[in-house]
């Protein structure tokens, strides 16, 4: 299960330019969404986190969730080609080697809410490799989504996958901490926007400065 923002690519702001875009236009303010830090944590989250301090409850911003979806979706749309958007090393490649196994089930484990996630990967062309994931329409705090995952397998597909054989893969702390809660296989990858050595201190099963080694990268997804 793989991260996008900073994992498989890079928009360089598009995404958080559109959300403030949106959280302005629904509730007139965006709080303290220009100091807080995105990465790693889920859409629903940020927006908690940012308006909390105007007053915003987590219902307020519920009732609200709607509209606010509706234009950051159209905001992306466009800010999405307007940013120097990159798709990071390795990734067409390796997605590509992932999803022609049967024995891989190839899902997503993102903050991004679901059609955000659909419009960033679309960017590029990756949504075709993906069979299933877990968003922040799912989710607002990421250590629950495994759960989810674990759940959605189960239904959509039949099988029961224990969590020791699910791998993760991202770019922050929340993905190393969100494997290591669940029991899951933790991949960290260096293409973010932290250091290497914060990302080590979280002690990861494996740890690739970025994913172009689709042959290493390969061996450690199967074991």
């Amino acid at each position: 299960m793989f991260d996008i923002d900073g994992t498989l690519l890079k928009c360089f702001g598009a995404g958080k330019k559109s959300l403030i875009q949106a959280c302005q236009e629904v509730f007139g303010t965006v709080g303290k969404m220009n100091a807080v830090d995105f990465q790693g944590k889920t859409d629903p989250l940020i927006l908690i986190e940012s308006l909390g301090i105007m007053g915003y409850r987590e219902e307020d911003i519920n009732k609200n969730i709607d509209r606010l979806k509706e234009l950051y979706f159209r905001h992306l749309d466009d800010n999405i080609f307007d940013a120097s958007s990159i798709l990071l090393p390795g990734i067409e490649e390796l997605l590509q080697l992932l999803s022609d196994r049967e024995d891989i089930l190839l899902g997503l484990l993102t903050g991004n809410f679901r059609e955000s996630a659909r419009i960033k990967l679309g960017r590029f062309d990756l949504n075709r490799f993906f069979r299933f994931g877990v968003f922040g329409d799912d989710a607002s705090y990421r250590n629950d989504m495994p759960a989810i995952a674990r759940e959605i397998i189960r239904r959509e597909y039949g099988i029961d996958i224990p969590f020791g054989d699910f791998v993760i893969i991202g770019d922050t702390v929340y993905d190393i901490d969100c494997a290591k809660t669940s029991g899951a296989v933790s991949i960290s990858v260096g293409t973010g926007w932290l250091a290497p050595e914060i990302l080590l201190a979280r002690n990861p099963d494996y740890f690739f400065k970025d994913l172009s080694d689709t042959r290493a990268v390969m061996r450690a997804i199967l074991g």
